[in-house]
């Protein structure tokens, strides 16, 4: 009977151990871009909390709103304000067409949730989302 070369073994060891081994390394590829793709997910999830936080909050649209009626170019015009569940409606009605203009524009200028916008050259209907 014949036996087996002792160098057969310890080749066929090491092959296997090399093998092992970029197997074991390409495992550790995978996991660790695994693991920053996980970690990009976190972030973006955390940012997209925030942003919805932010343009839902109704504290902040209604305080917006306020500062912006307040202002002194509006005061002698007829504004109109009603607040639902979902969203609150402005309506101004003027003949100056600056006024309506800078109305405009402070109101996009924002971040408002704008539902509906309706624009004549008498008045403008906002309905800005509160939810």
């Amino acid at each position: 009977m014949t036996r087996i070369n002792p160098l057969y073994i310890i080749l066929l060891f090491l092959t296997l151990f090399f093998i092992s081994f970029y197997l074991v390394s390409n495992q550790k590829k995978l996991y660790l871009e695994k693991s920053l793709e996980t970690i990009q997910l976190e972030t973006k999830a955390k940012e997209y909390k925030d942003l919805s936080n932010s343009w839902k909050n109704e504290k902040y649209i209604n305080k917006t709103l306020d500062e912006i009626l307040k202002n002194s170019i509006f005061k002698n015009e007829k504004i109109v304000k009603t607040a639902t569940k979902e969203s609150i409606k402005i309506k101004i009605e003027t003949t100056d067409s600056r006024v309506l203009d800078n109305f405009l524009n402070r109101v996009l200028n924002k971040q408002l949730i704008i539902k509906k916008l309706e624009l004549d050259k008498n008045f403008i209907i906002l309905e800005v989302g509160t939810k």
